[in-house]
């Protein structure tokens, strides 16, 4: 080769050391040595790419193998769906055909084919076909075996949908497929419709989605003929091709050799149908094809490996006469470098070696990369957001902090540095339980709390590493990254607390529920679904109440109003306009729980009166007003009806709704109830524990 007949001039250029060889000579053995595996390796990787390309392009195959099959599928199964609903028609059943055959031939027509209904005694004669004229006479039945018979036999034994094999139709002489399914009266299958598609049509979709021009798709049936076919349809339909004739084990690995309708070998993959009876789709291309797309990459890829070869050895000689110029004089630097003259250091030209240059300027990179280093460790270390320490580890002290750090501390550096370490700053909590080593903030990768000079807590997040160590691999320095994550743990908090004031809530509301549904009267379905609805649907607005203030509690006014809305003016009110309902009373926040009762008791009430009370009649009136009593320590409210029906006295027994407002207060609130029946209406003074109805803190508590 030229570049090694280079190389071993070069070698010869300058006399070596006795009993060693020079560079020349290693350059040399090292492009033959590098020269027979690159060679090996190139093959094998040539192969293996071939390979590569042969199994892309039987996976692509196989997949469109199967993309193909399933859109036959979807095909067969669209026949077999459109036969069964014509044969579930109601015109059948009642014998009205006329109107059955302009109704099929239009769904007949959407597919490009035809219906025909046969009867289901033997003989099996066509009753109906809209291929036909109306006028025009029906063909005579099909003998055993010819036709449609067989398929219409198989429905009648079954009484099930089928599809057929590939036959030539009686009436038309054409190559047809039909779905056909049973037409059932009374249990027994009385007529079998029939839906005859052209293969043809068939055949123009499989050329729409076939892969490309060399290639083609077929379709065969159960007995192993085509029934249509992506190109040349109308030449081999019917034809049983010379793949079918390969050896079934051959067959089974879906994809094979064999020769194709034109006497040309292919390249096969075979899908069997699932909606067909032995069908099956198969995808051809010709076998050079095949082999071409792996070959030609192939050659390509040894073509480009030689030149790439060729290039790589002249490369390999420029660079070698580049490095063997100045190699002596690298060789006289690095020796002055090393006994640390002073003298200026001569000129060395050019080798383009990084490794030559590197023996001349290594002391000088070295200080360079370390005082570059030591500045961006400054400059991270300073301008960081999260907070940054660096501890000893044989004192534990703080050798440096950065501003973000003091901030999260709340200790200035002075303090810090040289006097303090991460256990100093713990809160004694923690610091009881944890025993930090050197240079870590609660563990090295921890969360912990930390206690300000003022007392605050603050919660931070930290993450520990060594940053030096000693000569025998012993940790000296320390580095710890904290970030201040006191809002997202005071954010958790508050979310347990409130999933925890949810869950009981919901459980409280089950209960409550449950006893509405376990106390109200079933006398009347009707009415027991209507109270049962009414009472969850006052739960319900008490519970909207209370979710918009996030579940501390809700305002009695508008809880008032929300249970008594439907009786103020614009609602169900007076002719006049006037209001129904009227309520007064100081501003005062409620308990969930006081919420959650009153809601109950004033829905009481009001349903009283509207049935019984002031609100069953027009011009009746209902005053609420409530009041603090601190000095019984109470919550009083009173309702009073007027301008209702006249009131002769208590009621004989006590209702449902007695019983909840008496049990929503005694129970939930420890509070009480009592109903006074006056002439012009009820009076009902309620009474509940100012601790337990209204909101610590809020309005209403102030004595």
């Amino acid at each position: 080769m030229p570049q090694t007949a280079a190389l071993e001039k070069m070698g010869a250029a300058r006399p070596e050391a006795p009993g060693l060889r020079g560079l020349r000579s290693h350059l040399l053995a090292l492009v033959l040595a590098v020269l027979a595996p690159a060679l090996l390796i190139s093959g094998g990787a040539a192969w293996h790419l071939a390979g590569s390309y042969r199994h892309a392009f039987e996976t692509r195959l196989q997949d469109t193998t199967r993309a193909l099959a399933l859109f036959v599928d979807s095909e067969i199964d669209t026949q077999l769906t459109t036969v069964t609903a014509l044969a579930s028609s109601p015109l059948l059943q009642r014998g009205e055909l006329e109107v059955f055959r302009e109704w099929a031939r239009g769904i007949a027509e959407g597919s490009e084919g035809w219906v025909v209904v046969n009867d289901a005694a033997p003989g099996h004669q066509q009753l109906l076909n809209t291929a036909l004229p109306a006028d025009a006479p029906l063909p005579p039945p099909s003998a055993p075996g010819q036709g449609a018979w067989d398929i219409v036999r198989e429905v009648v034994e079954t009484r099930r949908p089928a599809m057929s094999n590939l036959f030539t139709g009686q009436a038309t002489g054409r190559h047809v497929v039909v779905a056909a399914a049973p037409v059932m009266r009374d249990g027994q299958v009385t007529q079998v419709v029939v839906l005859v598609m052209d293969p043809a049509v068939l055949s123009r979709r499989l050329r729409q989605r076939r892969p490309s021009s060399d290639a083609f798709v077929s379709v065969a049936d159960g007995n192993g003929r085509i029934v249509a076919r992506s190109q040349d349809h109308d030449r081999f339909v019917g034809m049983i091709p010379p793949s079918r004739m390969v050896d079934p084990a051959e067959r089974s690995k879906r994809l094979f050799r064999a020769m194709t309708v034109y006497g040309e070998p292919g390249l096969f993959s075979a899908q069997d149908l699932q909606m067909g009876p032995g069908w099956s789709v198969v995808v051809s291309v010709p076998y050079a094809q095949y082999r071409l797309s792996w070959l030609a990459p192939l050659g390509a890829l040894l073509v480009g490996s030689a030149v790439a070869l060729g290039i790589g050895l002249g490369v390999a000689a420029w660079l070698a006469r580049r490095m063997l110029h100045p190699v002596e004089a690298l060789v006289r630097r690095a020796d002055a470098v090393v006994a640390g003259s002073s003298a200026p250091l001569p000129p060395v030209p050019p080798a383009g070696v990084a490794e030559f240059e590197a023996l001349r300027r290594s002391s000088e990179r070295a200080e360079a990369t370390l005082a570059a280093r030591e500045a961006e460790f400054r400059a991270i270390f300073e301008t960081a957001a999260a907070g940054v320490a660096e501890t000893e580890a044989a004192t534990g002290r703080y050798l440096r902090v950065n501003d973000t750090f003091c901030a999260i501390t709340g200790r200035p550096a002075a303090e810090l540095v040289g006097r303090l370490g991460p256990r100093d700053l713990l809160h004694p909590a923690d610091r009881a339980l944890s025993a930090p080593s050197a240079g870590q903030l609660g563990g090295m990768d921890t969360e912990s709390r930390l206690l300000r000079p003022d007392g605050e807590v603050v919660w931070v997040q930290s993450s520990t590493a060594v940053s030096m160590r000693g000569a025998a691999g012993q940790p000296l320095r320390m580095v710890t990254v904290a970030q201040d994550i006191t809002a997202r743990k005071r954010a958790e908090e508050a979310r347990r607390l409130l999933s925890l004031e949810v869950d009981h809530r919901a459980k409280n509301v089950l209960a409550v529920v449950q006893a509405v549904l376990r106390l109200t009267p079933r006398d009347d379905p009707a009415t027991y679904a209507s109270a049962v609805e009414a009472r969850i649907a006052a739960l319900a607005r008490a519970h909207t109440l209370l979710a918009q203030a996030s579940w501390r509690g809700a305002e009695l006014r508008a809880l008032a109003e929300a249970e008594l809305g439907a009786f103020q003016a614009g609602g169900s009110s007076a002719s006049d306009g006037a209001p129904r309902a009227r309520l007064s009373g100081p501003h005062v926040m409620l308990t969930p729980g006081a919420a959650q009762a009153l809601s109950m008791v004033l829905h009481e009430l009001a349903t009283n009166a509207v049935k019984y009370g002031a609100l069953s009649a027009p011009g009746g009136l209902v005053d609420l007003s409530w009041s603090t009593d601190h000095a019984a320590g109470l919550l009083r409210l009173c309702w009073a009806e007027s301008g209702g029906p006249p009131v002769s006295g208590p009621p004989s027994r006590q209702g449902f709704g007695s019983r909840v407002i008496k049990a929503s207060l005694r129970d939930q609130l420890g509070g009480q109830a009592r109903p006074v029946w006056h002439p012009t209406g009820l009076v009902c003074e309620i009474e509940a524990p100012i601790d337990r109805a209204l909101l610590p803190g809020g309005p209403g508590m102030a004595g």
